[in-house]
């Protein structure tokens, strides 16, 4: 196993999604993406190491705050390919039922990823009102 892919995925959510001090995120971004990375999910493709950490800040500032990123079991790989399944909880909660879960796949160039792709598996289900 590649220990470079495994370090970049875990670092990807860990150091970039779950981290809420910026500067730190953005020194993580800085090593670990490529000038010209490409990140898409469900809403839109951002290019570039300034579009992805503007595009983290807004999901910790919107939608994220407060809640954490947990990695849902071992990185994987194929050839230059990570996998990393991630859950997201609530502050206090015991950890059994995510809010929301997906998964990231990265294409891993020269040691540093030149593609994300993000996918949400479980989104949270209407309240009860």
């Amino acid at each position: 196993m590649n220990q470079t892919i495994t370090r970049l995925m875990q670092e990807n959510l860990l150091a970039v999604f779950n981290e809420r001090d910026a500067q730190r995120r953005l020194d993580v971004v800085r090593r670990n993406y490529t000038e010209d990375a490409r990140w898409a999910d469900a809403e839109e493709t951002v290019v570039g190491q300034d579009r992805l950490h503007e595009k983290a800040q807004a999901l910790l500032d919107g939608p994220l705050a407060g809640l954490s990123f947990v990695e849902a079991g071992p990185v994987h790989q194929v050839a230059n390919m990570g996998y990393l399944g991630w859950n997201v909880f609530a502050p206090g909660s015991d950890e059994t039922e995510p809010l929301v879960s997906g998964f990231d796949v990265a294409i891993v160039e020269n040691d540093r990823i030149a593609q994300l792709f993000t996918v949400v598996t479980k989104e949270p289900g209407p309240s009860s009102a």
